[in-house]
């Protein structure tokens, strides 16, 4: 739906939104989404939060090369609130097509970073902050440089010039009169040596500032001494000291030097992405190996976790060496384990405990996780990996006041995280189906052109994105996975049905080998991986799993309660190949040796020289609960804690004593239980953007309505304005006397939400507490509660009955 107002030109910000298209509007919400929260009364107040600095860094911040290096060409030319034609701009960025300024300045224009038309250019508010003291890399105007030397600096230059001597501010102002010629600059620039033109091409191509030693220019240089090359230019003021060892280009000297290009070099369009292209089947299976190897990672790691749960540092995490300890047991780097404790973390299948010396172990959450199918249990580990705010890349780096990041420590937060995978993801997503990158590096450099502001920052978790992703199976050689588009575009159902086709059916056989390797010819079955893991070690996975049976792992699995005979059948009714009789003779020998040493589990004991008073003590029935056990003649042992044996005792009518490591008798009590104080976890829920088209459309239909009640409450007289919430005698009196009159009203009220909105009616009745009338155009019947009322005016007789606000026809009454 097109403006209701005429494409005259604006003289305002206000008055160009005004002139925007209804659909204009809209897109400026969805790349925006903050200017809508909370939603704007009117385009006045629309307009100036377009100027809110953080709203126009985050602008800038995603803008691609060709439209940032356009706003700051602006930047540099527009003197104040402008305007200036956009060819002064185009000028500035040399030879690019102008289908590609175009382009950026449609950007430039969708975001409101400036507005008016190419004829004449106007710069929002905050922009020429943001851009900030350097646009395009160039330093300074020579004004304001030279303004800051103190006079006796300026005394060499002066003379090395030929400029009569002077104070400031005359003497600055004379050196930045001779660089504001172009001419002289070039001259000055001539006559510079080798030495002296690398300073200056290096300052000239960004930043403008550098480093030198003594920055400082005496009156006089002493005779005979060889003066530096960055003194030798700052006597020519093609360098001006900034402080005792810094330096800085003036502007006008680095847009001489950078000659037809002044804004720099920027390639016009995104650096070219060459791919390998390839079926889109063969694509997914080769990301299904990843995908099973990441489920079972995440298998033994409950696995190891369960069998010695790593304890939490007392900064929250888990420490360097359990890290180590895990990532050794799952027999990958310490980076693939802590992208996999941090996303099985993120999934709910591992966590804390609430004890006093709390450590980390599988939630009940995974044994129902364990028991769905493979393809349901990755979907469920790629989106919290998707959503999570946690960067295990991070992980070993050292953090703020050089403090170590921990794996599940709270120093790897970053709250960007999710929207950075996006914008990698998306990126991979418009390439074929199939299709994967030659390179990391150029997929990095496509991404740099897309938002250079955040390429330096960024790069490294750009990077770890990329790499994370091909290790858990969102994509294959750096190509997006069919299974995994689909669960980007937010079908998860449909993606879990896609990697089941993609899957291999699991085996139930392997390949015994003589030299006692098992080899897996695909995914092994569930029933037969749980035992082979117990029987054996994992040497290699992939397309087919290797694993090694050595005494240890048969050893492994007799502790797990498995008898020789299960190995031995489980072997040869797997078996595809003749069962080796080297490997019977080992699962037989370690067999005949286990279990004859043995060991067991006792938390007290009771020692008694008199075997006799023993002898009564275990046999006594109520001391049965005790569980007493007699392991010599004077000796039992409980599996009770001491503190029970000993009050059990003692009810009983025995007078035991508590005796100590060293045999000596000691005094045991037992400390009172507390739980750690701590804050209530706090559930921020941050309000969602507009993400449907009907609400951004809805969005606008408001705003334009409380656009039109402002022009239209400018021009009527305002009678009564109150504070909200109090209807004062003379409001009453007022619409008594409109609805005598027949006059129509504008109302403020105050709504139910909070909100605030206005209403033009004819007044019939007033009674009950509420004020009745009839909408000016539509004629359907409206309700008002007084104590709502915020504003009251009379609507003057010559007042054309457009200018009335009423809601659509489809709002209910």
């Amino acid at each position: 739906m097109a403006s209701p107002h005429a494409p005259v030109e604006a003289g305002s910000l206000t008055e160009w939104l005004r002139q925007r298209s209804d659909d204009e509007l809209a897109e400026l919400l969805r790349r925006r989404p903050d200017l809508a929260l909370p939603t704007p009364a009117d385009l006045a107040t629309l307009a100036a939060r377009l100027g809110i600095r953080s709203s126009v860094q985050r602008a800038v911040d995603g803008l691609d090369a060709l439209s940032l290096r356009l706003l700051e060409g602006l930047v540099l030319i527009v003197a104040g609130t402008g305007p200036v034609p956009l060819s002064e701009a185009t000028e500035l960025l040399g030879e690019v097509p102008e289908a590609d300024v175009a382009r950026a300045f449609g950007e430039l224009t969708q975001l409101a970073l400036v507005w008016g038309d190419e004829a004449g250019v106007h710069l929002v508010a905050s922009v020429r902050e943001v851009i900030g003291t350097y646009p395009a890399g160039l330093g300074r105007p020579a004004q304001i440089l030279f303004r800051q030397v103190s006079e006796l600096q300026l005394a060499a230059v002066l003379r090395t010039l030929d400029l009569p001597p002077a104070g400031q501010p005359r003497a600055g102002a004379s050196v930045a009169a001779v660089l504001a010629d172009p001419a002289r600059v070039r001259a000055l620039v001539a006559t510079s040596d080798e030495e002296e033109r690398d300073i200056l091409d290096r300052l000239a191509a960004g930043p403008p500032v550098g480093t030198v030693r003594n920055a400082q220019l005496p009156p006089m240089w002493p005779a005979g001494e060889t003066v530096p090359a960055p003194h030798r230019l700052m006597m020519r003021a093609l360098l001006v000291p900034i402080d005792a060892q810094s330096v800085e280009l003036p502007r006008e000297v680095g847009l001489v030097l950078r000659a037809d290009r002044p804004l720099g070099v920027v390639a016009p369009q995104p650096p070219e992405l060459l791919i390998n292209a390839r079926p889109p089947a063969e694509l997914d299976r080769a990301g299904t190996t990843a995908v099973l190897d990441t489920l079972r990672l995440v298998d033994r790691l409950a696995e190891v976790w369960t069998a010695q749960p790593p304890p939490m540092l007392r900064s929250g995490g888990v420490g360097v060496r359990d890290l180590r300890r895990s990532a050794r047991e799952l027999g990958v780097d310490e980076v693939r384990a802590a992208l996999v404790i941090e996303t099985a973390y993120a999934a709910g299948l591992i966590g804390a405990t609430t004890g006093m010396e709390p450590v980390y172990l599988p939630t009940t959450d995974f044994d129902s996780w364990h028991a769905r199918e493979p393809a349901a249990r990755w979907t469920e580990l790629a989106c919290a990996w998707l959503a999570m705010t946690r960067q295990p890349s991070l992980v070993g780096q050292r953090g703020e006041r050089d403090r170590l990041i921990t794996v599940l420590g709270a120093d790897a937060e970053r709250g960007t995280t999710p929207a950075l995978r996006s914008t990698v993801l998306e990126l991979l997503l418009t390439l074929p189906a199939g299709a994967a990158p030659q390179s990391r590096d150029a997929v990095l450099a496509r991404l740099a052109w897309s938002a250079p502001r955040r390429a330096s920052s960024q790069r490294p978790l750009a990077e770890a994105v990329l790499i994370e992703a091909d290790a858990l199976g969102l994509t294959a050689a750096g190509g997006l996975t069919g299974y995994s588009r689909t669960l980007i575009d937010g079908a998860r159902v449909a993606a879990e049905r896609a990697l089941a086709v993609a899957l291999p059916d699991p085996v139930h056989h392997f390949l015994v080998q003589p030299d006692l390797t098992v080899v897996v010819p695909g995914p092994p079955a569930a029933d037969m991986a749980e035992v082979l893991s117990a029987t054996a070690d994992l040497e290699s996975t992939g397309g087919a799993t290797v694993y090694r049976i050595s005494e240890r792992s048969v050893r492994r699995a007799l502790d797990a309660g498995h008898s020789a005979g299960e190995l031995t059948a489980f072997v040869t009714g797997r078996s595809r190949t003749p069962v080796p009789q080297a490997l019977t003779y080992l699962i037989d020998d370690v067999a005949r040796r286990h279990g004859v040493l043995r060991a067991g589990a006792a938390l007290s004991y009771l020692r008694c020289d008199d075997e006799a008073l023993l002898t009564r003590v275990v046999g006594d029935r109520d001391l049965a609960p005790l569980h007493l056990r007699r392991i010599s003649a004077t000796v039992v042992v409980s599996s009770l804690p001491v503190l029970r044996v000993l009050d059990g005792l003692r009810q009983a009518g025995y007078a035991p004593a508590a005796e100590g490591a060293d045999g000596a008798v000691m005094a045991v009590g037992a400390d009172t239980p507390r739980a750690p104080s701590r804050n209530a976890a706090r559930v921020v829920r941050p309000r969602t953007s507009l993400e449907s088209a009907a609400q951004r459309t809805e969005l606008v239909r408001r705003i334009r309505s409380g656009d039109t009640l402002t022009e239209l409450s400018a021009r009527v007289q305002p009678v009564v304005q109150q504070v909200p919430g109090v209807t004062s005698a003379s409001t009453m009196a007022l619409l008594r006397q409109a609805i005598r009159e027949g006059r129509r009203v504008l109302l403020g009220a105050a709504e139910a939400d909070g909100t605030a909105s206005r209403h033009t009616i004819l007044p019939i009745s007033l009674a009950g507490g509420f004020v009745r009338g009839h909408e000016a155009t539509s004629q359907r019947l409206q309700a008002f509660p007084l104590h709502r009322l915020t504003a009251v005016s009379i609507v003057a007789d010559d007042e054309p009955d457009e200018l009335d606000y009423s809601p659509s026809s489809d709002e209910p009454a």
